[in-house]
């Protein structure tokens, strides 16, 4: 393999870009065979220790590598000490192990004391630079993952036309302009089939949420980025489709997959759900931290948001993170409903209430733009930035699942 592979291998691995940092330590007559400095871009940083199996390493070397490759020797005690000793103190590190003869029963026994990969003796510069690649690549994708994920917040609604697609899309802006991170808030257009976040805040693009869910191998943060559409202020459309899918085409786990990667690279995620329920309706509102459920003051709301509550606690999402928004609320003195009854009717926590400004809403809402950029101050925007407040509190940033 010359220096050109090399360099092509790197760059086909998506999870690491160059071994830095790598130390390698082995005996005399297993490293002096090999020119480590022929190519200098494929281990930058590299630090060669030739001492044998029972011989300390300094620890300073230890402390400031990325990757360690370390010559073991099977029947020495003191070298299977040296290694679970840089385990105990390094417990991160990732360990390639040397061997001279790696057959399957001591291959297990390296990997039960903490190895990542094992390369034959004598070394041989392109399999210690394959295997560091893949080792290092491991490393950085489990890294991501264990990731903490921003917090997420679904918005679902008790009818349609309750105006649930409104207050996820302000509650964007909202959580935009308070939360304290700079990656901005991703607001995901989940009602497939009729969604209108895009067209609420004049998100133009190309690509919907939809592209994500059937990317397959081709899914990463370059894709994501660019199907995100950026809207007012440091908010992130991912938009719903032109075209109608089937609601039964999406996968759960797919969706649940995209939705972390999305939670990844932002402050806040908002989903804004679909009326009609599935199971990976059902999935993706389990993942939230909270579950915003809108309801109106009116008969009828009040009883589908009921029958929801129902079907949230039939699929195990707990009470203390499900809260009532109830929107559109007139502020008169004499109501046939008032807001104190909703939360005794259904028996959940009202989070907070939302006032009717009409036709302001519907104004914004023909235009593209919110409220906000309409008129600054008015009651709807304050109760949003309210809610918001509320969220950001019960759930700051970098705390969420």
């Amino acid at each position: 393999m010359g220096k050109l592979d090399y360099l092509d291998f790197s760059r086909k691995d998506a999870g690491v870009r160059m071994c830095e940092n790598v130390l390698i330590v082995a005996s005399p007559r297993n490293v002096e065979n090999i020119d480590w400095a022929s190519d200098p871009a494929a281990f930058p940083g590299l630090v060669v220790i030739p001492c044998e199996g029972r011989d300390p390493i300094p620890p300073a070397a230890l402390a400031s590598c990325s990757l360690l490759l370390l010559e073991i020797d099977p029947g020495s005690r003191k070298s299977m000490e040296r290694l679970a000793a840089i385990k105990e103190d390094q417990p991160d590190l990732p360990i390639i192990a040397a061997i001279p003869d790696a057959s399957v029963s001591l291959v297990r026994t390296l990997v039960r004391a903490g190895v990542a990969d094992v390369v034959s003796l004598p070394l041989q510069f392109d399999e210690v630079f394959e295997t560091a690649v893949a080792v290092l690549g491991q490393q950085k994708q489990s890294t991501k993952q264990e990731a903490r994920l921003a917090p997420m917040f679904a918005v679902a609604r008790s009818i349609g036309g309750c105006g649930a697609t409104s207050v996820a899309t302000h509650l964007a802006a909202e959580l935009a302009e308070i939360a304290p991170g700079s990656r901005g808030v991703a607001i995901v257009d989940l009602d497939l089939q009729f969604g209108s976040v895009a067209d609420f805040m004049s998100g133009d693009g190309k690509g919907s949420i939809v592209d994500l869910l059937t990317a397959e191998e081709r899914l990463d943060e370059d894709l994501m980025r660019s199907i995100a559409r950026q809207v007012a202020g440091n908010v992130w459309v991912f938009a719903a489709p032109e075209a109608i899918p089937p609601l039964e085409s999406v996968d759960t786990d797919r969706l649940l997959s995209v939705l972390a990667m999305i939670r990844r690279n932002y402050d806040y995620v908002i989903l804004d759900l679909p009326a009609n329920w599935t199971n990976w309706a059902l999935s993706a509102l389990s993942a939230a931290d909270v579950v915003l459920l809108v309801a109106e003051l009116s008969v009828g709301s009040l009883r589908q948001a009921k029958r929801r509550l129902e079907l949230f606690d039939s699929v195990g999402i707990e009470k203390d993170r499900i809260a009532v928004v109830v929107n559109r609320v007139q502020r008169r003195l004499f109501r046939t409903i008032d807001v104190s009854d909703v939360a005794e009717t259904l028996g959940r926590e009202v989070l907070g209430s939302i006032t009717l400004e009409d036709p302001l809403v519907g104004s914004a809402q023909d235009q593209g733009v919110l409220v906000q950029q309409l008129q600054r101050k008015s009651r709807f925007h304050a109760d949003v930035r309210h809610l918001a407040e509320l969220l950001n509190a019960r759930c700051p940033t970098g705390a969420g699942q």
